[in-house]
C-alpha cells in the first residue's frame, strides 16, 4: 500500500491514500527524513544564542551594578557627603555587625562559622559529583572557591578577636593603620590568591599570585571602612570580565547563563547592606547574611549543573510498529 507521512509531535502516523483508518504505522522520528535532524540542530542553536545572550545580559547587569556599587560607597563616606544616603551605622563600622558586644556570637564570628560549614558541604558536593560527565566546568573552580571561602571566614575570625579585645572600633576612631608586611603576606596566601583563581579559573596560577600581591598592596591604600567594597568590587570585575572574555563556544555552554546568576543575590544583599543596615538588616543577621548568600548561590548554581547533567534525556524508538486497527 502507499503510506505518506503526517508528522504529529514526535511520532508519525501513516495512513493509506483513500483515508481508510484500516492501518496505522507508529514510526520513529527519523522515518521523516532530514527535516528532524534539521529542527533538533536549530533548536540546540537557538539554545545555544540564547545561553549567550542571557550571559551577555546578566554578566554586564552585575558589572555596571558593581561599579554603581563602589561608586556610591565611595563617594557618600567622604568628608561632607550628604547624610542618610549610606546607613550610618554601616558608615561607622564598615560592615553591619549583630551582637557586637557578645563573644563569640557577633556577626564575625558567626560568618566564621557559616563559612566553615558551607566549605564542608560544598566540598561534599564536589568529591561526589566532579567526576559526572558534563560537571567538568563547574566543577573545575570549586577547590579555589573552598579555599577563598575558608580564608574569608578566618579573616573574620581575626576581625572578631579584634571586636572582643575592643581594638576594632580603636583601630577605626585612631585612623586606619597600615598593615604589617606579615599581615599582608598571610592576606595575599590566604584569601586573594584563592579567590582570584576562583574567579578567573583559567589564569595561570603564577599570573594569579602576580595579580594577588598587587591586589593586595592596594588594599592597604583602602580606608577600612571601604575594605569589604574594595573585596567585592575586585572579585566581581574578575569574575565577570573573565566570563565576558571567554571565546564564542564556551559562551554557547549552558554554564556560561548560569554562572553570573551566582553573583546576583550576594549583590542585592551587599546593597541592602550598606543603605538599610539599622533600620532591618542588622536584626535580620548583619553581615553573616552576606557571607551566606554567596556560598548558598553557589550551591544553587552547582546543584543546577548535577541535575541538569544527570537527568535523562527522552529518547525515540529506531522501529517502526504497524498495528491493526479495526474500522
Amino acid at each position: 500500500e502507499n503510506y505518506f507521512v503526517v508528522e504529529i509531535s514526535m511520532i508519525s502516523y501513516c495512513r493509506s491514500r483513500d483515508d481508510m483508518p484500516t492501518k496505522i504505522k507508529l514510526c520513529d522520528v527519523k522515518t521523516t527524513g532530514s527535516m528532524t535532524t534539521k529542527t533538533k540542530t536549530t533548536t540546540k542553536i537557538n539554545q545555544a544564542s540564547h545561553h549567550k545572550l542571557a550571559g551577555d545580559i546578566v554578566n554586564v547587569s552585575v558589572l555596571a551594578a558593581s561599579v554603581v556599587y563602589v561608586i556610591t560607597v565611595v563617594y557618600f563616606t567622604m568628608p561632607g557627603a550628604a547624610q542618610g544616603v549610606v546607613d550610618e551605622q554601616w558608615k561607622k563600622d564598615g560592615f553591619c555587625i549583630r551582637n557586637s558586644d557578645v563573644p563569640y556570637w557577633s556577626s564575625f564570628d558567626t560568618c566564621l562559622y557559616v563559612d566553615v560549614v558551607f566549605s564542608a558541604i560544598i566540598a561534599g558536593m564536589y568529591f561526589a559529583w566532579k567526576d559526572i560527565p558534563g560537571m567538568e566546568t563547574s566543577s573545575a573552580i570549586v577547590p579555589a572557591l573552598i579555599a577563598a571561602t575558608l580564608g574569608h571566614g578566618i579573616a573574620h575570625g581575626f576581625m572578631a578577636v579584634k571586636l572582643r579585645d575592643g581594638t576594632y572600633h580603636t583601630q577605626h576612631d585612631e585612623g586606619d593603620a597600615a598593615p604589617t608586611l606579615l599581615q599582608m603576606t598571610i592576606g595575599c596566601v590566604m584569601l586573594w590568591c584563592p579567590l582570584l583563581k576562583a574567579s578567573m579559573p583559567k589564569m595561570e596560577y603564577k599570573h594569579v599570585a602576580v595579580l594577588a600581591a598587587i591586589v593586595t598592596y592596594g588594599s592597604s591604600f583602602v580606608k577600612n571602612k571601604l575594605v569589604f567594597a574594595y573585596i567585592q568590587t575586585i572579585v566581581n570585575i574578575s569574575v565577570h570580565v573573565s566570563q565576558l572574555m571567554l571565546s564564542p563556544d564556551e559562551k554557547n555552554r549552558r554554564e556560561y547563563m548560569t554562572t553570573p546568576l551566582s553573583n546576583v543575590l550576594p549583590l542585592v544583599v551587599a546593597w541592602n547592606e550598606v543603605l538599610f543596615c539599622d533600620p532591618y538588616f542588622r536584626s535580620a543577621g548583619g553581615h553573616v547574611l552576606y557571607d551566606a548568600s554567596i556560598v548558598v548561590s553557589f550551591m544553587v548554581f552547582y546543584f543546577d549543573c548535577y541535575s541538569f547533567h544527570t537527568t535523562p534525556r527522552s529518547s525515540t524508538s529506531n522501529k517502526c510498529v504497524t498495528k491493526e486497527k479495526s474500522t
